[in-house]
């Protein structure tokens, strides 16, 4: 899909990875062969549906055997409900399922990766989250990194079109008004703007995707380094594109490999070829008669499970508990 603008097919780029993703069919609410892993950003815990089930009862009956959530900080002494909380954890074991678990924090953003030591910060504050609930040794800890080698790739495509300056009021119009999720693409291409020369120590036609690589590795060494200091005994995960796996597994800094569901990233195709992957995230799935706290509707990913993989971090028992003061008994809805 194109849309011309001023004569030129300027937006079609950002496009591509857009509908591409969208391009793949939602999986339905029914069982799905080799489709046994579910991430969502809303606990189990809170999901009702009209047939009385509960979620972790819906979940196993259309053949869901783990369940991804995530752990991220609580900010402001606010806890969201993406995070897993004990209370959570407790339920899904008891109802028989796996748990995964995944560190996010702002993962979408490029300069996350770019800022020395953060990777240290983030082990540090998944491993006490994972004790907090019990997570086990020789389970997984992934860390996301969502597509920040596709954004840079996208903001040199931008500095391209508005030749270095910044984004024009006509075309923040257009691109906003051809999907609000660019709000994100203007504003790192307007931070890339200004570090990009200092970063990389390129001009921005030199630089590509790839030019992330570097930071990425440097923050899952940090990672790698902060679970040995500490003896954590995790194995460690990544979530992010075909390049970004292929990359940290060449240089053995990874376990398991999480492919996003968006095929436009880089190197999707080749990884998801070569078998060297754990996880493939699918099309967000609605199940329109299960409902959040009875307020919203459910929507989770599937996820697909590589047959000669087939172990990838997952957890059914707990370890010793150590408890986080900050913690709450129960999250804050973000509705």
């Amino acid at each position: 899909m194109q849309i011309k603008v001023a004569g030129y097919f300027v937006i079609s780029a950002l496009l591509i990875v857009f509908f591409t993703k969208m391009a793949m069919a939602e999986l339905s609410c029914n069982s799905h062969p080799n489709h046994t892993v579910a991430d969502l950003s809303q606990p189990v815990t809170t999901i009702s549906t009209n047939s009385r089930k509960s979620g972790a009862e819906a979940f196993k009956a259309i053949g869901v055997k783990t369940i991804v959530r995530y752990y991220d900080w609580p900010e402001d002494d606010v806890i969201s409900c993406k995070v897993l909380l004990p209370a959570e954890s407790d339920h899904l074991i008891k109802a028989g399922l796996n748990i995964l678990t995944v560190f996010q924090n702002e993962n979408d953003d490029p300069e996350t990766f770019m800022k020395l030591g953060r990777g240290r910060g983030d082990a540090n504050k998944a491993i006490k989250l994972a004790r907090a609930n019990g997570q086990p040794k020789g389970s997984a800890l992934y860390f996301a990194v969502d597509g920040v080698d596709q954004t840079i790739k996208d903001a040199v495509f931008e500095h391209s079109i508005n030749k270095g300056g910044p984004v024009s009021k006509g075309r923040r119009q257009r691109l906003l008004s051809a999907d609000s999720t660019f709000r994100k693409h203007i504003k790192y291409y307007e931070r890339f703007r200004q570090y990009h020369r200092n970063v990389f120590r390129k001009t921005a036609v030199q630089i590509s995707a790839g030019d992330m690589l570097p930071f990425i590795e440097r923050y899952f060494r940090d990672v790698k380094s902060i679970m040995a200091e500490t003896k954590a005994g995790y194995k460690i995960g990544v979530y992010g594109s075909g390049a970004v796996c292929k990359h940290l597994q060449k240089v053995n800094l990874v376990d398991y490999c999480w492919l996003a569901m968006s095929q436009g990233w880089p190197g999707f195709d080749e990884q998801y070829k070569s078998g060297k992957w754990n996880l493939a995230q699918q099309r967000s799935t609605t199940c329109k008669n299960w409902k959040f706290r009875g307020q919203e509707k459910v929507r989770f990913d599937f996820n697909k499970v590589n047959g000669t993989r087939p172990t990838y971090g997952q957890w059914s028992k707990k370890a010793d508990i150590t408890p986080l003061s900050i913690l709450p008994t129960d999250c804050k809805l973000r509705w």
